[in-house]
């Protein structure tokens, strides 16, 4: 059953789709991966140069680089052994 939705209400579902989408990489990540690689992924985001990368002058994506990078080591560090 498909339903006309807005244009915002479109881009919130796509938001959410990919959410959840996220969230699943996440947790095979979580498994699969050493720790190495969790680091790594978190310091790739942490390196991007805020004053000079074209992409954080958007403040758009400067939001989500750096909610990224929060979600990544919030979802690690719960899940490193102590």
């Amino acid at each position: 059953m498909t339903q006309s939705l807005t244009e915002n209400q479109e881009l919130v579902s796509d938001l959410v789709a990919c959410q959840l989408v996220i969230k699943q990489i996440l947790d095979v990540i979580d498994i699969i991966a050493p720790a190495e690689v969790r680091d790594k992924m978190s310091a790739q985001l942490k390196n991007i140069d805020f004053g000079t990368h074209p992409a954080t002058r958007d403040p758009i994506t400067r939001r989500a680089i750096e909610k990224a990078i929060a979600l990544i080591d919030m979802k690690f560090e719960r899940a490193t052994p102590h």
